[in-house]
């Protein structure tokens, strides 16, 4: 499960779990840091959804799309420094094409922000057949 945190502290509304994941050292795709986050108010989960795409439901990764494709803005008028195509990615669960990036040209801080908010309300814990196998046997 690698939405658990390894380690908590205080209680009630002071609640807070360690990050599992930006504890491990850089080589093994963390930040190495200890990063504590409050339970209480949600910012754990956001954390562990939204910046490492982690579902809470079954503590896996969340799927990722099935295919991609490049898609010309619909009724957009491309103003300066905006995308005139967008990058989508198909989604497993409920079949729809979804945007993978921001209209604004550059790339977000998390540049999987967008597929895992569609993820985190969509795939309620689905995941793409046998994909959850290859975890368990790492």
């Amino acid at each position: 499960n690698l939405y658990a945190p390894p380690s908590t502290r205080g209680s009630g509304t002071t609640k807070a779990g360690l990050c599992p994941i930006c504890l491990q050292g850089t080589g093994a795709g963390g930040e190495g840091k200890n990063l504590w986050l409050s339970m209480k108010f949600s910012a754990y989960n956001y954390h562990m959804q939204y910046y490492h795409g982690i579902s809470p439901r079954n503590g896996h990764p969340f799927s990722p799309p099935v295919s991609f494709r490049l898609s010309p803005r619909p009724n957009a008028v491309v103003a300066k420094h905006e995308r005139a195509e967008m990058l989508e990615g198909k989604c497993h669960k409920c079949t729809k094409w979804v945007g993978l990036e921001g209209v604004k040209e550059g790339e977000a801080k998390v540049k999987e922000i967008y597929w895992w908010k569609h993820a985190a309300a969509c795939h309620q814990g689905s995941t793409i057949s046998g994909e959850s196998e290859i975890l368990m046997n790492a």
